[in-house]
Formats: structure tokens, sequence, C-alpha cells
């Protein structure tokens, strides 16, 4: 098999002699990653930080050298050439060396032979593997083979002109038969449900016509007539010389139950049962597009809670999600079976009531009213009510889409709301106006460029905005901004961008900052520094952080089914530390995806760490429990944040880009820098230098034992995740060959 580069460790004192090897090596046309190392203890750490094609030892060290290098390979079992370069070599040290393992000698005064006798081994190295291939393969012929003879492992029945035939014990189980004599002249087509009599037929013209074909699924009937699901493949073969169909059935049952329990999540509310946003919004679009073909006409409520934050405050989450599942079954019950209602954030609820006319959607509210105002909720020995604000919108033929409806019915719910929602023990239902208004829904003004459609935080962590005094004011968040992040959330107006982060030892695993950008009025893109502070004062940055997850996930997913096997890091603003189903919905989105957790890297800020310990704490231990990694972002500002996480095992810490932009010459900053170090590693946490911009920088962050590097150096972030990781090489204070960066 050609290589590209060749992996070549050197085991020699000398440098001069080093060099000479190397370049003997290019001349013989390779391209060179190469390490030079002089005692055991660094070729160990060679093997343990990277992967190696060839060994080339000197055979003449005073306390190494082949002989020791050989042994080192057999312990760690590596099927790795090593030949043996040397000035001088006597006869019988020559024959000891061969005889120990040693590929080949080769003096290096015929420097010549050394490229034809890579050569020839890395081709042997290839053969050996391509054999072990080949053996594993035909060992898993043969496995199959035996599982299929014995009858054990895959249900199998041979039929004839739709008789069975013959059938293995397997098949005989998974229909409920105990002999095979019970099958014999019992038509295939009793096995299958009726109604699936048509497609089996259909399968079977195929099969006969064309051979096998794809496996379908169908309902199988057992003996005691129970039906459950199965998997059947067909194929054509000769049985004692006669045509025969061989039949291989699955019992799916099983697998298509998860699939029902995995479509069930990821269109429900996990606490509450209710559909949850994304499916909502799915349904809603539909309904939208019958509306505006004139196919169906329905009313779209938003529901918004404030008693809630009350109950959070005081007596803790779980007494308030123990209220929402009280006030979830109102819904249900008032709503109506026809009713597709959702939990779309932490207190606030949507619902589509389909073809209700406006006296049929006043009752329903009226309804929903009623109960609210009659339901009472006690928990810490006091009785509460819940208070809530409900707009309505239409839709119909002049809908422009599901989110200009829900925002509609959100600025509806918003119009006479009161300055001070009332929280304490007995405090009523608030309804925004008059049912009949709201019905109706008149006309309001068209959004323009400059005034996007207000779409509500919805997805702000709900001890953010349970009530009105938390929520984004005019007099307190940028207009401009606020209206530009919404309208980008409400239209996908946000995009990411990566940045690659590089190993610094040659470990070719890709690993990517993941950046969000907006859309601007002009066009351009919007740095997320620009905008992320008003989204986190205006209640926005939580739904932002979640689209920023769910969006990271699908590109991973997208990376992986390539081969690439990417890492992703993504911010998280502070207000997200309190947002559970951030949390739930990565979790689900990398099940659905089948993307293991530990690609996706959870990563917050070192401030917001000391400002808020417990919450960050508490959302790190949350992200470890599915199995994502964490890291902190600008390490080094705040000695508190680590102490706060002590019990929490950190991956990553991204050191702060000012430690790192004036290091060359700075004495403070290399000290700052080692220190920096020393106390990640104490923690087995690794570490990544942020803002390398110059060349130099790198052999000081390879000295300090920095693990990974990332910066405009390497490439700015953007759209792209093209970046080479594999043609990056180590750097080191004895590296032969400059690493690729160092050219441009």
């Amino acid at each position: 098999m050609e290589r590209k580069i060749l992996r070549l460790l050197i085991i020699d004192d000398s440098p001069d002699d080093a060099e000479g090897t190397v370049t003997a090596v290019r001349k013989g046309g390779y391209m060179l990653k190469s390490q030079r190392v002089q005692d055991l203890a660094s070729m160990q750490a060679a093997f343990d930080k990277g992967t190696w094609d060839l060994v080339l030892a000197e055979f003449n060290m005073p306390h190494f050298g082949a002989r020791m290098a050989l042994d080192l390979l057999k312990r760690a079992d590596l099927d790795l050439p090593l030949i043996v370069m040397t000035r001088d070599v006597r006869d019988e040290d020559l024959v000891q060396i061969m005889r120990a393992g040693a590929r080949d000698v080769v003096l290096k005064s015929q420097a010549t032979r050394l490229a034809p006798a890579i050569r020839r081994e890395l081709q042997a190295v290839d053969d050996r593997h391509a054999l072990q291939i080949a053996q594993a393969k035909l060992g898993e012929l043969v496995q199959q083979h035996r599982a299929v003879i014995e009858g054990t492992r895959e249900a199998l029945c041979y039929s004839q002109d739709g008789m069975h035939v013959n059938a293995n014990k397997a098949y005989l189980a998974l229909f409920g038969y105990s002999e095979a004599s019970e099958l014999e002249g019992v038509p295939v087509m009793n096995l299958i449900d009726k109604v699936d009599h048509a497609r089996y037929k259909e399968m079977l013209r195929k099969n006969m016509k064309d051979g096998a074909v794809t496996a379908q699924e169908f309902m199988g009937v057992r003996k005691d007539d129970s039906r459950f699901a199965i998997e059947v493949a067909l194929s054509t073969i000769e049985l004692d010389g006669e045509p025969c169909t061989q039949m291989v059935v699955t019992d799916i049952s099983k697998r298509k139950a998860a699939e029902s329990k995995l479509q069930y999540m990821s269109q429900h509310d996990p606490l509450t049962g209710l559909f949850n946003r994304h499916h909502f919004l799915q349904e809603a679009a539909k309904t939208v597009d019958s509306a505006r073909k004139g196919k169906v006409a329905a009313t779209l409520l938003y529901i918004d809670l404030h008693q809630l934050k009350r109950i959070n405050d005081t007596l803790g989450y779980a007494a308030g999600d123990r209220l929402l599942i009280r006030v979830t079954k109102l819904f249900r019950e008032r709503m109506g079976d026809d009713a597709i209602v959702a939990r779309y954030g932490g207190d606030e609820f949507v619902a589509l009531l389909p073809n209700k006319s406006t006296a049929e959607v006043k009752e329903r509210i009226d309804a929903l009213h009623k109960a609210l105002r009659d339901a009472s909720f006690a928990e810490g020995g006091k009785s509460y009510q819940c208070a809530c604000t409900l707009g309505t919108a239409p839709i119909d033929r002049n809908t422009e889409s599901a989110q200009k409806a829900i925002a509609e019915a959100y600025q509806a719910s918003q119009k006479d709301r009161p300055a001070a929602t009332p929280e304490g023990p007995g405090a009523r239902p608030i309804i925004a106006a008059s049912v009949e208004q709201e019905v109706s829904a008149p006309a309001k003004p068209q959004p323009t460029a400059a005034q996007p459609p207000q779409t509500p935080a919805v997805d702000a962590p709900r001890a953010a905005q349970s009530s009105p005094a938390s929520r984004p004011q005019s007099a307190t968040a940028p207009v401009k901004w606020v209206e530009q992040i919404r309208h980008a959330l409400a239209h996908d107006g946000f995009t990411l961008a990566y940045q690659p982060v590089v190993n610094l030892h040659g470990d070719p695993a890709e690993f990517f900052e993941v950046l969000v950008r907006m859309q601007g009025p002009d066009g351009k893109l919007v740095n997320a520094g620009q905008f992320i502070p008003t989204a986190e004062h205006a209640g926005l940055s939580t739904e932002i952080d979640r689209w920023v997850a769910r969006v990271a996930v699908e590109a991973l997913a997208t990376l992986h089914q390539e081969g690439r096997q990417a890492t992703f890091f993504v911010n998280i603003s502070p207000p997200a530390f309190v947002d559970k189903e951030l949390i739930t919905g990565t979790a689900q989105a990398l099940f659905a995806a089948g993307i293991k957790a530990k690609y996706l890297i959870f990563e917050i800020d070192e401030a917001a760490i000391a400002k808020s310990p417990t919450a960050a704490a508490g959302f790190l231990r949350s992200a470890k429990k599915i199995g994502c990694g964490v890291s902190i972002d600008n390490f080094g500002r705040d000695p508190r944040a680590l102490e706060a996480l002590q019990d929490i095992k950190i991956d990553f810490a991204k050191i702060d880009g000012s430690f790192i932009r004036n290091l060359a010459g700075d004495n403070v900053s290399e000290a700052a820098l080692r220190a920096l170090v020393e106390v990640a590693k104490s923690f087995d946490i690794l570490t990544v230098a942020k803002s390398v911009e110059k060349a130099e920088n790198l052999a000081e962050l390879w000295r300090y034992s920095v693990d990974y590097v990332m910066g405009n150096y390497f490439q700015e972030a953007d759209a792209s995740t093209s970046y080479d990781f594999g043609g990056e090489t180590e750097l080191s204070s004895d590296t032969i060959t400059a690493p690729s960066w160092a050219a441009r």
C-alpha cells in the first residue's frame, strides 16, 4: 500500500547521523514525519503519543540501542519493522540482532540501500495485514455457515410452491410450533397476516424473477393466532436438486417497540407528556399549508403561566414540576381530544384548535379559564393558583407561517398584560384580552425588514421567564438587536462557523470549536460577541443555545456518516445552566442521530463559573451524565472556578488568549502559562492554547506540554469543516522534519 507520509521513529544519539538518515530516506522518494529518540523512556513516550510505520535504530549506543528497542516492540506486541542503521557491526552481532527480530542491517556508509529496504518491509507489513483481514473474513464466513447449518441463530424455512418443506428450530420456536412435521404441507401464507398477503405475493414474484430481494416487514401469525412484527428475506436456492425458496425471518417486535418509543420521545415533552416544540411546529406548518389551500382552518392559542416562578423560587423545581403536570392535565381535559397541545417552553404552552368557530373557541377558553381559577395547588402548607395570560391567532388563507401565527398569538397575550402579575397564594388566572377580540384576531401591520415579527423567548430557563418582571423590556435591552435576534430565531437566521482545534503532538483526530453567527439586515454575518450579551439580557440566549446544540448534532451526524469521527466544542451561555431541556433535548438528538455523546463537548466560560458556581456545576454534572465532554473556556482568569468543580471530571481547559499572544520573550506570560498547564495536568485536564497567531509560539507551547492549539494562524472560523488534520505533524525539540504549518 502506497503511503503519502512515512512515520519514521529514529533511535540515534547523533543528530547529524539522524539528519543523514532522513536525507537518504527522502532521496528514496518518501515524505516524512519523523522523530529522534535516544533512550527507552523517550521511545515509550513516542509510542504512547502517536503511531509509527517503521523504526530505524543505531546498533552501537552506550545505554540504549537496537536490542532494547526490539524488546520494547515485542512487549508492546507491535507489528512494526525495525531496521538497524549503524556505522559498523561484527558478523556475530549481525546474526544475533537478526535472530532477535531486526528486519535488516544497513551500514550508514551504504545509505542508498535504506530506501529499498524500507519499501520491502512496508510491503511485507501490508501483506501481513491483508492476510490477517482475509483470515478474519474467512473465519466469519465459516462461522456464518456453521450458524446456518446448526440452525440456531436465524429462523429459516424452505418452501416449494408456497408450501413449507422444512424449517429449523428457531423458526419453529418463533411461530410457536414444536415439530417441523406440524408445518409440512402448510402454506407459508398462513403465517403471514391477511392484510400483508398482497405485499408478500409481490415479494415472491420479484424473488422468482430477479433473485434475492430487499427484506420487507410484515405482521407474522403465531400458532396461537397472536400477531407480531417480523422481517422477511427471500432467496432462491436448490434443495435436493429442486428449486426452493429460502425464507429468513427475524422477530423485530422489540425493535419496532423501541422505534415507537424513540418516536414518542422525539415528539413529546418528557415532563408533561404533551407534544414538544419541534413536533408542534411541524403540525402547525402542515395546518398552515392546508389552510392556505382552503382545506382547513384553525385557531392557535398561546398560554403563558406566571405562578410557576414563585413556586420554583420558594419551594424548588420539583414542586414546579408537579404544578406543570397538574396544569397539563387541565389543558388536556379542557382543550378537547381534537386539539394539538404542546409545551412550547419552560412555562409556555401552545395549542391548535382545528375547524372551530369563534363561539367554540371562546367556550374552550372559558372552560380553561374556569379550570385554572378553580384549581388549587397545595405545596409547602400553602394553596396556590396559577395565573396566566392567553392570546389567540387565526390560521387561514392569509397566514404566512406557523412562526408568524405564534408570534401573533404571543403579542395578543402581552397586549393587556399587567405591569406586575399577582403571585401570592390564591392569585387568580389572568386572561390577556376579551376572547371575542382575540378570536377575531384583527389584522396587524405586516412586519418589515427593520421590524421582524416578535417571537416569544419561550426557551429561556423557567426561573428566568416565569414572571413579567423578568421579561426583557425595551428600556433595558437595545430594541434593534432584540428584534433582529427574534427575527433570526423565527426565520432560521443563524448559521454555524467552525474553527479547528489541532493536536500539538501529531494526533490527527478532528476537533472543531463551533461558533454561532447571525445574519444581519444587510446580509452580512454578525459575530456572537455583538449580539449574545443582548440575547442574555433579553432572555433569548438559551433558545440560541438550543438551536446551536441541535444544529451542531446534525452537522456531527453528517461528518460521522462520511467516516469522519469529529468532535465539536459548543459554547453555552450562563442562562442555560438551569435549562434542563437543553440537556434532555441534546441527549435525544444525539440518540436519534446515532452519535456517541462523547463527540459533543459543552464549554462554559470560567468567569461564568466563578459567578454562578452552583448552577454551573449542576449543568456540567448533567452534561457528564448523558456522556458529553465538558470544557472550561478562558482558563486562568479566576482560580475560584476550578475549585468549585473539584468533584467533576473536566476534560478540556482552553487557556485564555492573553497568556498566548505575547508569549515569546515575555517572562510573565511564560511563567503564568507554565503554572496553568501544571494545574490542569494535576487535575488530568487536557489543555488548549487559544489565539495562536504566530509560528514562533508553537515551540514554546510544545515545550510547556500544551496538548492542543487553535487560532487564526491555522484557520479562521468559517462555514467549512474541510481542515486537513492529517496534514499536521508532531512538533518537538528533536523533530527532524519541520511541521507543515512552519512552511506557511
